[in-house]
Order: structure tokens, then sequence, then C-alpha cells
């Protein structure tokens, strides 16, 4: 697991939420563009939480090239930017999962429980 995303405080969120899925460990996170690729590249996880809004650089992008990785992550994108504009966009460049921050945190440990328990 891999998260990329700039707010400290939705991070340790993700922490909690998803400490009880055994077989779900986080290997890094990266606040910025750059760095995202750059770790997913190495570190190939399996897993990635991916935010539009960046310190630096863009979701997108990242989406852009995890999608041109060898082995390609399962990705859910985790926003604030909740409008069809960006849902169509994360799904159409293979996003797996499109979620909102506000409304839908709590789907994020029920996609990930339900793809761990089947492996």
């Amino acid at each position: 697991m891999f998260i990329v995303e700039d707010s400290d405080l939705v991070v340790t969120k993700l922490e909690k939420l998803l400490e009880p899925l055994s077989g779900v460990k986080i290997q890094g996170r990266a606040s910025d563009e750059y760095t995202a690729v750059k770790m997913i590249d190495e570190l190939n996880p399996d897993y990635v939480i991916l935010d539009i809004s960046l310190k630096y650089g863009h979701g997108l992008r990242v989406l852009e090239k995890i999608e041109n990785m060898k082995n390609k992550p399962y990705v859910i994108v985790l926003t604030n930017l909740n409008y069809e504009f960006y849902k169509d966009k994360c799904l159409k460049l293979g996003a797996d999962h499109f979620f909102d921050k506000a409304m839908e945190f709590e789907k994020v440990y029920d996609i990930l429980s339900e793809r761990v328990s089947k492996n």
C-alpha cells in the first residue's frame, strides 16, 4: 500500500482506518507528484490511495504515469474534488475507484478488505 496525499491528518486517518486489515502494510507515502511516481515505481505496491490535489504537481499526472508502469497497482482515488469531470477522467486514466473524502472515506476500507480476503 502506498499513499499519495499531502494532508498529514488524512494520512493519519487512513493509517487508523487500515490498521485492522491484515495483509495490508503501508510501504510509504508521498505528498507530491514526482516523489509519488518515483516511489511507486521503486516499491511496486499492490495498492495506491491517490489524492488529486497534491503539494506539488497533480494526481491526474501520477495516475497517467502509473497506468504506464510495468506492474500497475490497484488505484483508489480519494479526493475532495468530487466532480463528475474528475471522476470520469480518473476512471478513464485507469483508477479502479473514485471516492469523495468527505462522504465515502470508509469505502476505502470496504474495498481493500474485500480484495485482501480474496487473496
